[in-house]
């Protein structure tokens, strides 16, 4: 039986390597992964997620563009006391100051790794709010940002930014599924899993009067029981079409994996735009 090929090996699509000079063949592959897991893990655990990065090589200069989005978790005017502020103790771990002090130390390993002269980082930040939303699409998913289940379901927020940027076009599928990847990992009962993916169902739903994307796929599948010898499930997810064996469709395709009490979740996201 033959074996499925990559939807985006088969496509011209721009690499994430781009310059007259390289690198040699056998590290090339191995120095880009690097360089985007780098930059990636610096926005682990905080409001902003890796969108697209570009690395280009001149000589003895590396020039590294990455685009960022900025989500938004609580609203802006959200009034708190001064009791509330006394007693907070923990620091902000989730600004943009962290973010930077992360990718100041990851030129340091890059420029060390690669064994380059400079290397110079450009950072484009993509801010968004709630209220950049529709509002028939906030009032039917009124439900899970409202402020008694801001503990419970405390990606509400966040998640409508991310699948409205989505939507219109305007984030990758990396960022979409590693939203995903996270979600899933945090949440180890069953009940919460079924919760979120619920929660993506019914935003994707409300957002799709809105869509300028062509279609839209997400596909997981593992382990979701408690029972020690449960089978793994699969949930799937389809707005618009997906013709993936359309070669001239462009086709952004995204494949991760994670960890729950219970096994390893595999994850799919397909985007075409």
């Amino acid at each position: 039986m033959a074996q499925k090929a990559h939807p985006t090996s088969l496509r011209p699509t721009k690499g994430l390597y781009q310059s007259s000079t390289h690198w040699d063949e056998a590290r090339l592959y191995y120095i880009l992964s690097t360089v985007h897991k780098l930059i990636d893990s610096c926005c682990l655990g905080t409001t902003h997620y890796l969108d697209k990065i570009q690395v280009n090589r001149h000589l003895g200069l590396i020039f590294i563009e990455a685009n960022l989005i900025h989500l938004h978790y609580r609203p802006k005017h959200r009034l708190k006391s001064r009791r509330y502020k006394e007693n907070k103790k923990d620091p902000n771990n989730q600004s943009w100051t962290l973010v930077a002090c992360r990718l100041h130390t990851a030129i340091r390993l890059i420029q060390n790794f690669t064994g380059t002269k400079k290397v110079i980082l450009k950072i484009n930040k993509l801010k968004t709010y709630t209220r950049s939303i529709p509002k028939p699409v906030r009032r039917q998913m009124s439900y899970y940002t409202r402020s008694f289940n801001s503990t419970k379901y405390n990606y509400a927020r966040s998640g409508m930014q991310l699948m409205s940027l989505v939507i219109q076009d305007k984030a990758s599928a990396f960022s979409l599924s590693r939203f995903i990847q996270q979600n899933i990992y945090s949440r180890q009962r069953r009940k919460r899993h079924y919760e979120f993916l619920g929660y993506l169902k019914r935003g994707f739903q409300a957002l799709q009067g809105y869509k300028k994307i062509q279609g839209l796929k997400i596909q997981i599948k593992g382990r979701f029981t408690h029972k020690a010898k449960g089978r793994s499930r699969v949930w799937k997810y389809q707005m618009g079409q997906m013709p993936i064996s359309q070669l001239s469709k462009p086709i952004q395709a995204e494949y991760a994996q994670t960890q729950t009490g219970y096994g390893s979740v595999g994850l799919k996201v397909w985007i075409c735009s």
